[in-house]
């Protein structure tokens, strides 16, 4: 080759690398400008930015856990303006609890003459707190039997341990209930003079409460037999250094937190099932394989078992691996399969409906119901380019929450006249056609979400909002925001644990405070929470709202 046009066709490439480069450079300072830009827009409509997680620690190739160097990073979020927010009381009602008791002293006037008359007392109320810790030493008495036995006086019932009930019930109270985090609660006990160590600390935390995790069970199993819908939810929940995932299930009776580190349908199924974990195969599952397109030639090779129960999931996965099912999608439909069979042989109601923001995990299995808030918001996050979609797009956001007015009214006073035109609102505006391409996506994938989001004209008891799961999963938010995330696995259930019962002491009222004392202390004065919950659930079914 003419070592001319070589040097030409070098400088040429090198111009060519030189101007890509360029380029590159451009669309990566656009890609930031446009980002900034989408931010701000969400940022001006109090929308919700993306979160900034952490990813996964690394393993070291020495096996040893070294703790990251750099500091974890903030997220960098901007806070959107903060509206109004709707009173949750009553007009007339008061935030403030009654006191449990009251002393009563009366003040005496001085100077009084023989000829005043008095009008009675003028009260005054004033609220104190003594806090001390004491330490007691019992002296045990020793005595030795002329068998050469030692006898030891012993100590009275109430004394369990070296630190007693009282101080157990606080410690979990502050930790769990006020979110203090536990070097500082290691202080505050050193300030206020309790001789306590980091490790026993440690100890009073996690160890020692197979009641409260029993009792967490049985407001699970008892919020499910009593419920016909559950709202759900799930957050991130760092552990051990790598992300993870905490789901939140429940309802106006109970709320559960169970923390994992997938979020997938099949570890939503599992949660459901419980303790009583069960793979059963047979015809609901072979129904549910036909219903999410599992392969023809496996759902006729696991049908031709008829009825087949497994000891556990290591029994299942070896008979999928006998059968030699390989691929990770029709495994998971088929555990997704025998875990609902599952769930319907060990009771659980087939007409449950699953009520959620739209996550995938938590839908095909049962009925779902979406809510409205999170349905809109793709709606609120487009970025019209003119006028015309400007007017399209307010529009059609405008109708969308005046069919939800409309459903909130139907609900309140349901009947198939309004039901009838309800629906046909819904579809003349689902199907409506603008000029606008993303605005036309966005109502594309509202009607596909159609039954999803009108199944509350068949049950107007159910709720048009996530609030309540919302509300419930903020506990872990915050709690991630202080602490980060768990490290000891029996920590990690702990938390889930003793959160699980806080909100639902809440929800019937009960003093979580008092509850952990009387649990501690074995009085057994507070009811069973589960005994709560089929009391509350049964009134919610009385109501006239679940008649219709």
């Amino acid at each position: 080759m003419n070592p001319s046009k070589t040097s030409a066709l070098e400088t040429e490439v090198s111009d060519l690398k030189k101007l890509v480069s360029n380029l590159l450079d451009k669309v990566e300072k656009l890609t930031a400008e446009n980002t900034a830009l989408r931010e701000e827009v969400r940022h001006l409509r109090k929308l919700k930015g993306q979160p900034k997680i952490r990813p996964n620690k690394k393993t070291p190739e020495d096996g040893k856990d070294k703790k990251d160097s750099k500091p974890a990073s903030s997220s960098g979020n901007t806070t959107p303006p903060k509206s109004k927010r709707q009173r949750s009381q009553k007009p007339g009602q008061t935030a403030k609890p009654k006191p449990t008791s009251v002393q009563e002293k009366i003040c005496q006037a001085e100077g009084v003459q023989d000829n005043w008359r008095s009008k009675g007392y003028q009260d005054f109320t004033h609220i104190d707190l003594e806090l001390k810790f004491t330490t007691t030493r019992y002296r045990r008495e020793v005595w030795l039997t002329p068998e050469g036995q030692t006898v030891i006086a012993p100590l009275p019932a109430h004394v369990k341990g070296r630190f007693g009930d009282n101080l157990t019930a606080l410690v979990l109270d502050l930790y769990h209930s006020c979110s203090v985090t536990q070097p500082l609660l290691l202080d505050w006990l050193h300030s206020h003079g309790c001789p306590i160590s980091e490790g026993k600390l440690n100890d009073l935390l996690i160890h020692g409460h197979e009641q409260f995790h029993q009792e967490r069970e049985d407001i699970l199993e008892t919020g499910i037999a009593c419920s016909r819908m559950l709202l759900v939810d799930d957050t991130g929940a760092r552990h051990d250094g790598k992300n993870g995932y905490c789901t939140v299930i429940g309802n106006d009776a109970f709320t559960v937190f169970a923390s994992t580190p997938s979020k997938s349908r099949v570890n939503f199924l599992t949660l459901l099932q419980g303790k009583c974990r069960s793979h059963v195969l047979n015809s609901v599952a072979i129904s549910y394989m036909k219903q999410v397109k599992m392969a023809d030639k496996w759902v006729d090779a696991l049908a031709a078992y008829g009825e087949t129960h497994f000891l556990n999931k290591a029994a299942w996965d070896a008979f999928l691996d006998d059968h030699k099912m390989s691929s990770k999608e029709q495994r998971r439909k088929a555990t997704e399969a025998v875990l609902k069979a599952g769930l319907l042989d060990n009771g659980f109601p087939e007409a449950m409906i699953i009520h959620s923001d739209g996550a995938r995990q938590f839908d095909t299995a049962f009925d779902h119901s979406l809510c409205w808030f999170h349905a809109s918001r793709p709606l609120a996050k487009l970025i019209p380019a003119n006028k015309q979609e400007r007017a399209a797009s307010d529009w059609i956001e405008k109708q969308y929450w005046h069919l939800y007015d409309d459903i909130e009214a139907y609900c309140l006073a349901p009947t198939e006249t309004r039901k009838a035109q309800i629906t046909q609102d819904f579809n003349h505006w689902v199907t409506t056609q603008v000029d606008y391409p993303d605005l036309q996506y966005e109502l594309g994938k509202l009607h596909r979400a159609r039954e999803e989001l009108l199944l509350v004209l068949e049950y107007p008891w159910l709720p048009l909002h996530n609030n309540l799961s919302e509300r419930q999963i903020r506990e872990y938010v915050k709690r991630r925001k202080i602490s980060g995330g768990t490290r000891s696995t029996l920590g990690q259930r702990c938390r889930d644990v003793f959160a699980s019962l806080k909100k639902t002491c809440k929800l019937h009222g009960v003093s979580f405070s008092r509850y952990l004392t009387d649990r501690i202390s074995g009085g057994e004065i507070i009811p069973r929470l589960s005994d709560l919950i089929r009391e509350k659930s049964a009134q919610l079914m009385n109501s006239s709202a679940y008649s219709f």
